[in-house]
Protein backbone atom coordinates (compact mmCIF):
# COMPACT_ATOMS: atom_id res chain seq x y z
CA UNK A 1 0.00 0.00 0.00
CA UNK A 2 1.42 3.40 -0.93
CA UNK A 3 1.95 6.09 1.67
CA UNK A 4 -0.93 8.15 0.28
CA UNK A 5 -3.42 5.27 0.26
CA UNK A 6 -2.28 4.24 3.74
CA UNK A 7 -2.91 7.79 4.98
CA UNK A 8 -6.32 7.84 3.27
CA UNK A 9 -7.27 4.54 4.91
CA UNK A 10 -6.06 5.83 8.26
CA UNK A 11 -8.00 9.10 7.83
CA UNK A 12 -11.10 7.19 6.79
CA UNK A 13 -10.82 4.94 9.86
CA UNK A 14 -10.32 7.94 12.16
CA UNK A 15 -13.39 9.64 10.67
CA UNK A 16 -15.37 6.42 10.99
CA UNK A 17 -14.51 6.01 14.68
CA UNK A 18 -15.23 9.67 15.42
CA UNK A 19 -18.54 9.43 13.54
CA UNK A 20 -19.55 6.40 15.62
CA UNK A 21 -18.96 8.39 18.81
CA UNK A 22 -20.95 11.36 17.46
CA UNK A 23 -23.85 9.23 16.20
CA UNK A 24 -23.95 7.21 19.42
CA UNK A 25 -24.64 10.44 21.31
CA UNK A 26 -27.04 11.91 18.73
CA UNK A 27 -28.28 9.47 16.07
CA UNK A 28 -30.15 12.19 14.17
CA UNK A 29 -27.17 14.50 13.74
CA UNK A 30 -26.58 15.82 10.21
CA UNK A 31 -23.53 14.83 8.19
CA UNK A 32 -22.35 18.45 8.35
CA UNK A 33 -22.43 18.23 12.14
CA UNK A 34 -20.73 14.83 12.01
CA UNK A 35 -17.93 16.34 9.92
CA UNK A 36 -17.54 19.26 12.32
CA UNK A 37 -17.50 17.06 15.40
CA UNK A 38 -15.00 14.74 13.68
CA UNK A 39 -12.73 17.71 13.05
CA UNK A 40 -12.90 17.48 9.26
CA UNK A 41 -14.61 19.48 6.55
CA UNK A 42 -17.72 18.26 4.77
CA UNK A 43 -15.69 17.71 1.59
CA UNK A 44 -13.32 15.39 3.44
CA UNK A 45 -16.19 13.45 4.95
CA UNK A 46 -17.91 13.14 1.57
CA UNK A 47 -14.64 12.04 -0.06
CA UNK A 48 -14.74 8.96 2.17
CA UNK A 49 -18.50 8.53 2.53
CA UNK A 50 -20.68 9.71 -0.36
CA UNK A 51 -23.85 9.82 1.76
CA UNK A 52 -25.25 9.23 5.22
CA UNK A 53 -26.27 5.75 4.03
CA UNK A 54 -22.68 5.01 2.97
CA UNK A 55 -21.39 6.09 6.38
CA UNK A 56 -24.03 4.04 8.21
CA UNK A 57 -23.24 1.05 5.97
CA UNK A 58 -19.55 1.22 6.95
CA UNK A 59 -20.43 1.56 10.61
CA UNK A 60 -22.81 -1.41 10.35
CA UNK A 61 -20.13 -3.58 8.78
CA UNK A 62 -17.71 -2.49 11.49
CA UNK A 63 -20.25 -3.65 14.09
CA UNK A 64 -20.72 -6.96 12.27
CA UNK A 65 -16.96 -7.45 12.09
CA UNK A 66 -16.61 -6.68 15.80
CA UNK A 67 -19.15 -9.40 16.64
CA UNK A 68 -17.44 -11.81 14.25
CA UNK A 69 -14.09 -11.20 15.95
CA UNK A 70 -15.62 -11.73 19.37
CA UNK A 71 -17.27 -15.01 18.40
CA UNK A 72 -14.11 -16.26 16.67
CA UNK A 73 -12.04 -15.47 19.75
CA UNK A 74 -14.51 -17.24 22.04
CA UNK A 75 -14.65 -20.31 19.77
CA UNK A 76 -10.87 -20.59 19.99
CA UNK A 77 -10.91 -20.65 23.80
CA UNK A 78 -12.55 -24.08 24.17
CA UNK A 79 -14.94 -22.85 26.88
CA UNK A 80 -18.01 -24.59 28.22
CA UNK A 81 -21.25 -23.38 26.67
CA UNK A 82 -22.16 -21.40 29.79
CA UNK A 83 -18.72 -19.78 30.00
CA UNK A 84 -18.80 -19.01 26.27
CA UNK A 85 -22.17 -17.28 26.70
CA UNK A 86 -20.83 -15.17 29.57
CA UNK A 87 -17.66 -14.35 27.61
CA UNK A 88 -19.80 -13.32 24.64
CA UNK A 89 -21.96 -11.04 26.76
CA UNK A 90 -18.92 -9.54 28.50
CA UNK A 91 -17.45 -8.68 25.10
CA UNK A 92 -20.64 -7.53 23.35
CA UNK A 93 -22.40 -5.47 26.00
CA UNK A 94 -19.60 -2.84 26.12
CA UNK A 95 -19.98 -2.32 22.36
CA UNK A 96 -23.53 -1.09 22.84
CA UNK A 97 -22.61 2.51 23.33
CA UNK A 98 -20.84 2.39 19.99
CA UNK A 99 -23.48 0.64 17.93
CA UNK A 100 -26.92 0.80 19.57
CA UNK A 101 -28.02 3.68 17.34
CA UNK A 102 -27.91 1.40 14.27
CA UNK A 103 -31.23 -0.14 15.30
CA UNK A 104 -32.96 3.10 14.33
CA UNK A 105 -31.23 3.37 10.95
CA UNK A 106 -33.68 2.09 8.35
CA UNK A 107 -30.98 1.85 5.67
CA UNK A 108 -29.40 -1.03 7.57
CA UNK A 109 -32.54 -3.12 6.98
CA UNK A 110 -32.69 -2.65 3.22
CA UNK A 111 -29.07 -3.40 2.28
CA UNK A 112 -28.78 -6.97 0.93
CA UNK A 113 -25.14 -7.34 2.02
CA UNK A 114 -25.97 -6.28 5.56
CA UNK A 115 -28.99 -8.59 5.58
CA UNK A 116 -26.82 -11.51 4.42
CA UNK A 117 -24.21 -10.85 7.12
CA UNK A 118 -26.91 -10.50 9.74
CA UNK A 119 -28.58 -13.75 8.60
CA UNK A 120 -25.21 -15.51 8.86
CA UNK A 121 -24.73 -14.21 12.38
CA UNK A 122 -28.25 -15.26 13.35
CA UNK A 123 -27.56 -18.77 12.03
CA UNK A 124 -24.39 -18.87 14.13
CA UNK A 125 -26.42 -17.76 17.15
CA UNK A 126 -28.99 -20.48 16.41
CA UNK A 127 -26.17 -23.06 16.28
CA UNK A 128 -24.82 -21.74 19.60
CA UNK A 129 -28.29 -21.94 21.15
CA UNK A 130 -28.34 -25.62 20.16
CA UNK A 131 -25.03 -26.09 22.00
CA UNK A 132 -26.42 -24.26 25.03
CA UNK A 133 -29.40 -26.63 24.99
CA UNK A 134 -27.23 -29.73 24.59
CA UNK A 135 -25.16 -28.62 27.60
CA UNK A 136 -28.28 -28.01 29.71
CA UNK A 137 -27.74 -24.25 29.95
CA UNK A 138 -31.04 -23.55 28.17
CA UNK A 139 -34.11 -25.78 28.45
CA UNK A 140 -34.71 -27.98 25.40
CA UNK A 141 -38.37 -26.97 25.09
CA UNK A 142 -37.63 -23.25 24.63
CA UNK A 143 -37.76 -22.35 20.92
CA UNK A 144 -34.41 -21.20 19.52
CA UNK A 145 -36.03 -18.09 18.08
CA UNK A 146 -37.21 -17.13 21.57
CA UNK A 147 -33.73 -17.66 23.02
CA UNK A 148 -32.16 -15.51 20.28
CA UNK A 149 -34.77 -12.80 20.74
CA UNK A 150 -34.27 -12.86 24.50
CA UNK A 151 -30.48 -12.60 24.18
CA UNK A 152 -30.86 -9.71 21.76
CA UNK A 153 -33.43 -7.96 23.97
CA UNK A 154 -31.31 -8.37 27.10
CA UNK A 155 -28.23 -6.99 25.35
CA UNK A 156 -30.34 -4.04 24.16
CA UNK A 157 -31.66 -3.54 27.70
CA UNK A 158 -28.12 -3.61 29.10
CA UNK A 159 -26.94 -1.04 26.54
CA UNK A 160 -29.89 1.22 27.30
CA UNK A 161 -29.46 0.91 31.07
CA UNK A 162 -25.76 1.74 30.78
CA UNK A 163 -26.48 4.75 28.57
CA UNK A 164 -29.12 6.08 30.96
CA UNK A 165 -26.83 5.52 33.94
CA UNK A 166 -29.17 3.03 35.59
CA UNK A 167 -26.56 0.26 35.82
CA UNK A 168 -22.78 0.29 35.87
CA UNK A 169 -21.00 -0.79 32.71
CA UNK A 170 -19.04 -3.38 34.73
CA UNK A 171 -22.26 -4.99 36.02
CA UNK A 172 -24.18 -5.12 32.75
CA UNK A 173 -22.86 -8.36 31.22
CA UNK A 174 -23.21 -10.37 34.41
CA UNK A 175 -26.73 -9.03 34.99
CA UNK A 176 -27.60 -9.91 31.39
CA UNK A 177 -26.23 -13.43 31.85
CA UNK A 178 -27.95 -13.92 35.19
CA UNK A 179 -31.29 -12.73 33.85
CA UNK A 180 -31.01 -14.99 30.82
CA UNK A 181 -30.03 -18.08 32.82
CA UNK A 182 -31.92 -17.57 36.09
CA UNK A 183 -34.54 -14.96 35.41
CA UNK A 184 -34.94 -12.38 38.15
CA UNK A 185 -35.13 -14.78 41.08
CA UNK A 186 -32.54 -15.10 43.87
Amino acid sequence: MSGQSSRNASNKQAILHAAVAVLAKNPGVSLSDVAGKCGVGRATLYRHFSSREALIREITFEAIEAIDQITAHIRNQNLSAADALLAFLEAVVPLGDRFHFLVAESSTYTDPDINAAYARQMQELNDFVNVLKQDGVIALDVPNAWVATTIDALIWAAWSAIQSGDIARNDAAKLTYRTLIQGLKH
